[in-house]
């Protein structure tokens, strides 16, 4: 027989002399432990596995998307130019966040919204902030004694807006215009800090389905109450976020917010890790920096923009998507999505990837809903396109 230890003899000799004391401690001792796993098991392991990245994405198709749980729609301008332009579809409730880049293409995004919006109404509009390539489909056009615009066209429920201008311009006083028509109609306009402060009726979170699983959820930033010298960090931030029983899916949209503006997002907020992150300002070098990159580590990344074109006469390494965006995106995914190209033989546009779609429903095949990819061109990622191995290079993920 092995020789017992000096610790198991002295255990022993304590169990006989006092028995209702040892049995005491075992327990205690007993409780502590499953105590510790317990904390252990919810406060660190099932918050990793919860923050664990999602499975791939699966390959979709577009008529899966209109009776998708949820739909994310980056609209594919048909201009040379970078804007942003993306529907947000959850039943019958349909989000707008901006509708750009121009005047001239507010037909075009009126059209992919009519596929979409059936009935007429955008529950809400989001204008990140006053930018053109952000609200100039918002006016649109003057036809006769009115507009084009998007909030002449429809019937709209809440507008979110920006709480401050650089400077305002005669598009932001249009823009303004518009807003009050579309009150004037019967919506109701907030600021991105009379949101997060619940003020005036408006509302931090806004559940987009009944069962309250899907909510969008207006973050706070500093620029909701200071002027900033660069009116990109005025832009109202949304953190769209699914629950999924024991997971969930969380999907950021930052306007054109820049390295200040982020910083301050991400001292504000309690991030969380996202699947998809619509990339700040295009893919500027002055936007999607690390501290909010590493704070919500995303596994697609969704960049509206005409990459190639310098349409602000910008250096080479300013020109969207930057090598500076690229080089800091790849320490975190190389799921990098663009909606078009420049053509330079025609000096016009060509889609990229088109209009993206990430939507979460099933097929008739598929045993489960799960999230998945559409495309109107193509699925290739950013680092596998023809444009990029002529104009970029990869070192990421």
């Amino acid at each position: 027989m092995a020789r017992r230890s000096r610790a198991q003899r002295a255990a022993e000799k304590a169990a006989r002399k006092n028995p209702k004391v040892f049995f005491t401690i075992v327990i205690i001792v007993l409780i502590l432990a499953i105590v510790a796993g317990a904390c252990y098991y919810f406060l660190i392991y099932k918050k990793q596995e919860h923050n664990k990245p999602g499975s791939e994405v699966g390959e979709g198709n577009l008529t899966e998307i209109t009776s998708a749980d949820l739909s994310i729609h980056f609209i594919a301008p048909a201009v040379k130019a970078s804007g942003d332009a993306a529907l947000i579809k959850v039943g019958n409730t349909e989000v707008l966040i901006d509708a750009g880049p121009n005047k001239s293409n507010t037909n075009e995004i009126k059209d992919y919204l009519t596929e979409y919006c059936t009935d007429g109404k955008l529950e809400y509009v989001i204008a990140t902030h006053s930018d053109s390539d952000h609200i100039a489909g918002m006016v649109g056009n003057k036809n006769g004694d009115t507009y084009t615009g998007i909030l002449y066209s429809y019937a709209i429920g809440t507008i979110i807006q920006f709480d401050h201008v650089t400077s305002e311009t005669q598009l932001c006083k249009d823009y303004r215009t518009a807003v009050d028509y579309a009150v004037s109609k019967g919506a109701v306009a907030y600021t991105g800090s009379q949101c997060w402060n619940n003020e005036e009726g408006a509302q931090r979170t806004y559940y987009l389905d009944e069962a309250q699983t899907i909510s969008m959820n207006i973050l706070y930033q500093k620029f909701y109450d200071e002027v900033s010298g660069d009116n990109n960090n005025h832009s109202v931030c949304m953190l769209l976020t699914q629950n999924l029983g024991d997971k969930q899916n969380n999907y950021l949209f930052t306007g054109d917010l820049e390295k200040e503006g982020e910083e301050s997002l991400v001292a504000s907020n309690t991030l969380p890790q996202c699947v998809l992150y619509k990339a700040g300002h295009h893919g500027s070098k002055t936007s999607s920096n690390d501290a909010l990159l590493n704070a919500i580590r995303p596994e697609y990344i969704a960049v509206c923009c005409c990459a190639g074109h310098n349409q602000y006469g910008a250096k080479p390494e300013n020109v969207f998507p930057t090598q500076a965006f690229i080089d800091r995106a790849a320490k975190h995914t190389e799921k990098i999505y663009v909606t078009i190209m420049w053509d330079e033989v025609n000096d016009s546009y060509q889609q990229m990837n088109g209009d993206i779609v990430f939507y979460f429903g099933k097929g008739e095949a598929d045993a489960e809903k799960s999230l998945k990819l559409y495309c109107s061109n193509n699925t290739t990622i950013l680092k596998d396109t023809e444009w990029f191995k002529a104009n970029r290079t990869w070192s990421g993920a």
